[in-house]
C-alpha cells in the first residue's frame, strides 16, 4: 500500500481564556477517503511549541485512522502505516505565522485593561490561494469545498456554507456527509422543500434515527404530511424503543388540528423528562396558514396584554430566545403572533409543566376589534398545489 497523505485543511480558533492561559483551536484534515474535524486544548506558549502541538495532535489521529483502517481490513503483513503530511513545510510555514499573528494578539489584549478583548485572526485555510488550490486532485478539493461548507455552518454564515456544499456536491453528489451539512444549512434558511433531495440521500445511506427524525421534519415544514407520517412509521418500526416516531405523530396531529395531546401524554407518562426537554427543543406551534398573513397577527403589545405579561419587552425577549412561537420579519423589522399559537404555547406549557410558572390568557384585556382579528382563522390546505414532493419512505 502507498503511503498515508494527510492533507491538512484549515485551524480554527474556537475559544481562549486569559485569566488560565488556554486556548482552543478546531483543525480538520481528510486521508484516505475520509474527512476528520477534531478539537485541541493547550496552554499558551511560543508558536514554535504550539504548532508542534498541533501537527501531533493531529497525526495521532491520523494514525488512529490507520490502524482503525487496518483492523477492519484484516490488513497484510506489508501493510504500509507510515503518514505523510502532503506539503509539510509549507503547512508549517503558514501554521507559525498564524499563531504568531494571533498570540500577538492574545498578548496586546490582555494587557488591554477592560476594554473589549477580542482576536480578529481566527482562522486559517491552507489551500486558500488559488495558485495552491487549482492542482490538487478533484478528489481533495471535495474535502476543500467540503471544509469550508462545515466551518461556515459552524459560524452560522449558512448561505455561504451553501455556496461551499454546491461546489462540493458538484464534484461527488452522493457524498453523504455533504449531504447532509447541506441539509442541515438549507433547513436553517427554511429551504426545506430543496433539502429534501439531500435528506433523502443522508437517510438512505445514513439510517438513523437522526437521519430519518431530519427527512420527516422537513416533510412537516412542507405540510407534506401524508409523507412525514410514512417517515415517522418507519422509525416506530425499525427503532420501536424510540418515541421520536410517536413525537412526530403528534406534531402532525397538532398541525392538522386533530388529537395531539393524547399522543403527548403517552410519552409524557413514559419519560417526563424526554418530552419536556424534546418540547422545549423541537415542538413547531407555527399552524399552517398564518405565515404569510400578517391580517390574522398580533403585534407584541396585544401578545403581550393577552399572556399577561408587564411589558412588550419581556414578551418578544422570550420570543427571540425561541421560548414562545413568533413571526419575525428582519426586513420590516417587526414581530407578531398568532392567538392559536400562544393557546396551544401556554397549554403545552402547563401541562407539561415546562416552566415553573402557570400562564394564564387574558381575553378581557382585548378590544373586540383585536379579539376578531385573532379568531378569524383562515385554514390552509396541508399542501400548496404547486408543491410536489414524491411520497416516499426510505
Amino acid at each position: 500500500m502507498e503511503h498515508n497523505h494527510m492533507y491538512l485543511l484549515s485551524a480554527y480558533l474556537r475559544k481562549w481564556s486569559f485569566a488560565d492561559g488556554r486556548i482552543s483551536f478546531n483543525y480538520s484534515f481528510c486521508m484516505n477517503d475520509q474527512y476528520v474535524r477534531n478539537q485541541i486544548d493547550m496552554r499558551i506558549s511560543a508558536p514554535l511549541n504550539m504548532m508542534n502541538e498541533i501537527l501531533n495532535h493531529s497525526f495521532h489521529r491520523a494514525k488512529e485512522l490507520v490502524s482503525e483502517l487496518a483492523e477492519e481490513s484484516d490488513a497484510p503483513q506489508d501493510f504500509n502505516y507510515n503518514i505523510v503530511l502532503v506539503s509539510e513545510s509549507e503547512v508549517r510555514q503558514k501554521l507559525s505565522s498564524f499563531l504568531s499573528k494571533m498570540l500577538h494578539e492574545y498578548n496586546n489584549n490582555k494587557r488591554s485593561h477592560g476594554r473589549q478583548r477580542m482576536i480578529a485572526t481566527r482562522s486559517l485555510d491552507f489551500y486558500y490561494n488559488d495558485y495552491e488550490f487549482e492542482p490538487l486532485p478533484d478528489e481533495i478539493k471535495f474535502y476543500v469545498h467540503l471544509n469550508r461548507g462545515a466551518n461556515k455552518i459552524s459560524g452560522d454564515l449558512w448561505s455561504n456554507a451553501v455556496d461551499d456544499l454546491s461546489l462540493a456536491l458538484a464534484i461527488w453528489p452522493n457524498n453523504v456527509l455533504a449531504n447532509r451539512y447541506m441539509a442541515k444549512a438549507l433547513n436553517k434558511l427554511n429551504r426545506f422543500e430543496d433539502a429534501l433531495t439531500h435528506l433523502r440521500i443522508y437517510a438512505e445511506a445514513d439510517k438513523s434515527i437522526e437521519s430519518l427524525e431530519d427527512l420527516a421534519s422537513a416533510y412537516v415544514h412542507i405540510n407534506a404530511f401524508k409523507e412525514a407520517e410514512a417517515v415517522y412509521s418507519q422509525i416506530e418500526k425499525e427503532f420501536p424503543e424510540s418515541p421520536i416516531g410517536t413525537f412526530g405523530k403528534a406534531q402532525i396531529a397538532y398541525k392538522q388540528g386533530k388529537g395531539y395531546k393524547t399522543l403527548l401524554d403517552r410519552l409524557y407518562k413514559q419519560d417526563p423528562d424526554w418530552l419536556t426537554e424534546k418540547l422545549k427543543k423541537d415542538w413547531d406551534y407555527k399552524l399552517p396558514g398564518y405565515s404569510d398573513d400578517e391580517s390574522q397577527m398580533w403585534n407584541a403589545a396585544i401578545a403581550a396584554r393577552y399572556l399577561g405579561f408587564e411589558r412588550p419587552f419581556d414578551l418578544t425577549k422570550k420570543a427571540f430566545s425561541n421560548e414562545l412561537p413568533s413571526y419575525f420579519d428582519p426586513d420590516k423589522g417587526t414581530i407578531r403572533f398568532v392567538k392559536q399559537e400562544l393557546d396551544a404555547w401556554v397549554e403545552l406549557t402547563n401541562r407539561y409543566k415546562m416552566e415553573e410558572v402557570d400562564y394564564q390568557t387574558f381575553e378581557d384585556r382585548l378590544t373586540p376589534e383585536e379579539l376578531k382579528k385573532a379568531k378569524a382563522r383562515k385554514y390552509s390546505k396541508t399542501r400548496k398545489k404547486s408543491t410536489k414532493v414524491a411520497a416516499e419512505t426510505v
